[in-house]
């Protein structure tokens, strides 16, 4: 019988052992989890900057090309009025034939 309280110690030592392993475990993969959404809420964060970066370079980009092509139409309107009066009349006629139908 003495022997059988031996295995049974030695089995409860052994499950303790493992129990004690598997807590650290879990403890080492709640720390890895909130590790991992760290560095992914700033990597969210990183790409939302550069996206907003690229957006507002895109618009001044937009702005400045619009800027220039009225400068542009300004200029070629006061140099050549008739023909601009002709191109708009012609324009709104085409719309105006456009949406007759």
């Amino acid at each position: 019988m003495a022997a059988t309280g031996a295995k049974t110690t030695r089995e409860n030592t052994s499950a303790q052992t493992d129990m004690r392993d598997m807590q650290a475990d879990i403890e080492q993969l709640r720390k890895d989890i909130g590790q991992l959404s760290e560095h992914l809420k700033e990597t969210g964060t990183r790409s939302i900057s550069r996206a907003r970066k690229a957006a507002q370079e895109s618009a001044e980009q937009f702005q400045d090309s619009a800027t220039e092509f009225q400068d542009n139409l300004t200029e070629t309107v006061r140099e050549k009025p008739l023909t601009a009066l002709a191109i708009a009349a012609g324009v709104g006629y085409l719309f105006a034939m456009m949406t007759r139908r």
